[in-house]
């Protein structure tokens, strides 16, 4: 046996019911968290970008774009609503392996869409997928130092072989879906804070079903492509034929949902600033300095820009989410805009923070210091950067709600909210489909 083989014998095998109730429970709040921010990014420029692009395609209208009120290609679905998802950059992650939940979840919703699944089979095929996905972007984490991106090209397999559980295939399609995927993954390190880095999560959605459907249709791969010598393992990480453990425990588990529309690494900071901020009763007006020590390791995307231009560089600034907690008291989407990171309050405020990098910090926690006009200060600490995101249930659906205030009205937004976590008891998930796309 050979890890493509390991994967295509786990989606065979792998159903429901092997799944405990609290992971369902988990994976439904990650969908709700999910459905959320796709509808918040449909505004988005680089949304616009996306959409524009998809209803010039004229593709066949098979399956819903989610907030968009049209119908394309399942692929092209795909592409609009992994890329709208992302815009927000409130995805949700697995943090050893880098994963995102906007590479996988809109793909399992366009495919079950089209195929008109249950809500049983569309979590089946998200858990499988989620842990070919992130147990492959484990056993190939080098790749990050050669600038190789394995949150989308983990997504693009995992893609493949969810999509291989819904269309049913057999051992071999399986196999070859999962060939043709790996030369579909890509996605690059450096693109991060850019509109190409959010369009990453849709091309991995899009290309994974297409490496599916295509091998239903009879295209061939080199069965071993993934773990042989010059594979795609070994072309990325310099490895070949790891044990991948897929199954039980499921990485699904272990997604963290973000709370704030920002690189995963600031949310620990993001908390400690406003824990603070209400504690003390600080107000921006009252601060002189801030000062935070953080690993260099923050530098290459948390705090990749001190004074961003645009929405998309805004979700990769501390600074901006620092001066925008102490603005606002909790940061939210508006100030991660063009118009929100040039404002002149917040470009004003991102002048009195320094942060300091300190190699001794890699995954510790992170001393803050905030000097206040009057010359006195105040010092607190972060959690462990490395530490797991705790978020409640009602915090999940807070967040939901947030994103689609506005969009729909308070009794629409609770129905779906609704379905989606009794979404097991759903024999088709079509008409929850039509009630995403269509919000007019």
């Amino acid at each position: 046996m050979g890890t493509t083989a390991d994967i295509a014998q786990f989606v065979q095998k792998t159903t429901f019911d092997e799944f405990d109730p609290e992971l369902v429970h988990h994976v439904k709040n990650v969908f709700l968290s999910g459905v959320g921010m796709t509808l918040a990014g449909v505004d988005s420029e680089t949304s616009k970008a996306i959409l524009s692009y998809v209803k010039e395609c004229a593709a066949p209208q098979e399956v819903g774009v989610i907030g968009a009120n049209f119908r394309t290609s399942v692929e092209y679905a795909a592409l609009a609503n992994g890329t709208t998802s992302h815009t927000t950059e409130l995805e949700d992650d697995t943090r050893a392996e880098n994963m995102y939940s906007v590479g996988v979840f809109p793909a399992m919703f366009a495919l079950g869409e089209k195929l008109n699944v249950s809500g049983r089979e569309l979590i089946e095929a998200f858990v499988i997928a989620w842990d070919v996905a992130s147990k492959l972007a484990i056993a190939s984490q080098d790749m990050m130092a050669r600038g190789l991106a394995p949150w989308s090209a983990g997504s693009t397999i995992g893609v493949a072989a969810g999509a291989a559980k819904l269309l049913k295939l057999n051992d071999e399609q399986i196999g070859m879906a999962v060939s043709i995927a790996a030369s579909h993954a890509a996605g690059l390190f450096k693109q991060v804070g850019s509109g190409a880095h959010l369009y990453e999560s849709g091309m991995a959605g899009r290309n994974g079903l297409a490496s599916a459907l295509l091998a239903k249709h009879g295209l061939t791969g080199q069965p071993a492509v993934l773990e042989c010598p010059m594979g795609y393992l070994h072309a990325v990480a310099g490895i070949a034929n790891p044990d991948l453990r897929l199954g039980a425990p499921f990485r699904a588990q272990d997604i963290e949902i973000k709370k704030y529309p920002c690189c995963l690494s600031q949310m620990h900071p993001i908390d400690a600033f406003v824990r603070l901020i209400e504690e003390r009763g600080l107000s921006a007006h009252q601060v002189k300095a801030v000062r935070l020590e953080a690993p260099p390791s923050f530098q290459l995307a948390a705090a990749l820009y001190h004074h961003p231009k645009n929405g998309d560089e805004a979700k990769f600034s501390l600074a901006h989410s620092i001066a925008s907690s102490f603005l606002d008291k909790k940061p939210w989407l508006d100030r991660y805009t063009t118009e929100g990171a040039n404002g002149l309050d917040v470009a004003a405020f991102r002048d009195k923070i320094e942060i300091v990098y300190r190699a001794e910090l890699a995954g510790q926690a992170l001393p803050i210091t905030v000097t206040l006009n009057d010359g006195s200060q105040v010092n607190s600490m972060t959690r462990k950067i490395t530490e797991h995101i705790d978020v409640s249930d009602d915090e999940i659906l807070d967040k939901y709600r947030k994103c689609v205030s506005g969009i729909f009205s308070a009794s629409r937004g609770d129905q779906i909210s609704e379905s989606l976590l009794s979404l097991e008891q759903i024999p088709d998930i079509s008409e929850l489909m039509k009630n995403l796309t269509f919000i007019n």
